[in-house]
């Protein structure tokens, strides 16, 4: 009878230990879920120093860390940017303004559809070398960050807005690089720097990353990829 009874124990033990096995697995099993859930849906910091280019793709969930705005130029066409980065392109805006330059946005925050249907139109005016040098591919283009803006010169009663057009207004645009930087931008794509940004010279393309920064980047002549990496 003993024998029994000690039977009958050591195989409820046995049974005990296998339902809590069980029931540790499926804890692992939907703490597994959970991370991976977190991950997937994780929304990144805002991050005005944020490195897109070729080889640094934007984060997932990348808009939801931002607040895009709406806004309209002086031409009456309406554009996307990122809030702070608005606040500070009026002030730089008001500041040229004194120079007697009118600057206004072309273009900034451009969705993953719209810079593909940027490059297309780029390709199709251009080429697809140049759209290349010119433009990163969907996910890998600053213009998705709602940080970078294309400018557009009114001058002498005229919209200036094209590559060409820009590049012949380049001294005008100089003295806007000479000032930005108290405003927290900076000339992204410098002529000098090919090599470190991996895009053509384009001075109508700003992005803004702060004060600081944007002092340090145009006061050692560096990019923002150099300023990140410490070189």
């Amino acid at each position: 009878m003993k024998k029994l009874l000690v039977l009958i124990l050591a195989a409820g033990m046995i049974v005990s230990c296998s339902a809590c096995n069980e029931t540790s697995g499926n804890s692992n099993i939907e703490s597994e879920i959970s991370v991976s859930e977190k991950s997937e849906d994780a929304v990144p910091e805002k991050d005005y120093l944020i490195l897109v280019n070729r080889t640094h793709k934007i984060p997932d969930n990348y808009e939801k860390s931002v607040e895009i705005i709406d806004g309209k130029n002086f031409f009456g066409m309406v554009f996307r940017v990122e809030k702070e980065t608005y606040e500070h392109f009026q002030q730089l805006r008001e500041k040229m303004l004194m120079q007697e330059v009118q600057i206004e946005i072309n273009r900034a925050y451009l969705n993953a559809d719209e810079q593909k249907e940027l490059i297309e139109e780029y390709q199709k005016e251009y080429g697809n070398e140049y759209a290349y040098d010119y433009q990163g591919n969907p996910g890998y283009s600053e213009n998705q960050t709602g940080l970078s803006i294309d400018i557009a010169l009114y001058f002498a009663g005229e919209k200036i807005d094209k590559d060409k057009d820009l590049l012949q207004m380049e001294g005008i645009l100089k003295e806007m690089h000479t000032v930005m930087s108290d405003y927290g931008f900076i000339l992204r794509y410098p002529e000098e720097k090919v090599k470190e940004t991996d895009f053509m010279y384009q001075p109508w393309h700003i992005r803004y990353v702060g004060e600081e920064a944007a002092k340090a980047i145009y006061e050692n002549n560096i990019t923002l990829e150099e300023y990140l990496s410490g070189d």
